[in-house]
């Protein structure tokens, strides 16, 4: 049989595992937030940025090529334009790898921590 300090340290031992398991849930349910924004914001700036183009003053032809078009036609407003997705895009991709990066340390640490 097992004593009343023995349960106590098995209770609180489940206890933590039971919060670890759902920090990982959420930790991975976040991450999945992260890279499904990052996908939808490419995959968006990619197929709307011929349309952008034909906005744009000085752009009046309709290009095929698509980003080239923006550019090509030697708008100011296609260089800020352009300057400002790719920014918002470097944002989505840095965050996304520092997250990843978080997410590997945390999971070799507790690998350092289980073996202990």
């Amino acid at each position: 049989m097992r004593t009343n300090e023995e349960r106590s340290e098995l209770v609180h031992k489940r206890t933590a595992e039971i919060k670890r398991e759902q920090k990982k849930k959420k930790q991975s349910a976040l991450d999945l937030i992260c890279i499904a924004t990052c996908l939808i914001l490419v995959v968006g700036i990619g197929s709307f940025m011929p349309e952008w183009g034909t906005g744009i003053p000085g752009g009046e032809g309709h290009h095929i090529s698509g980003a080239a078009s923006l550019v090509g036609s030697h708008a100011a407003l296609g260089y800020i334009l352009m300057g400002l997705m790719a920014f918002l895009l470097g944002v989505c991709v840095t965050v996304l790898l520092y997250r990843l990066h978080r997410r590997n340390e945390r999971e070799q640490r507790e690998k350092l921590d289980d073996e202990l």
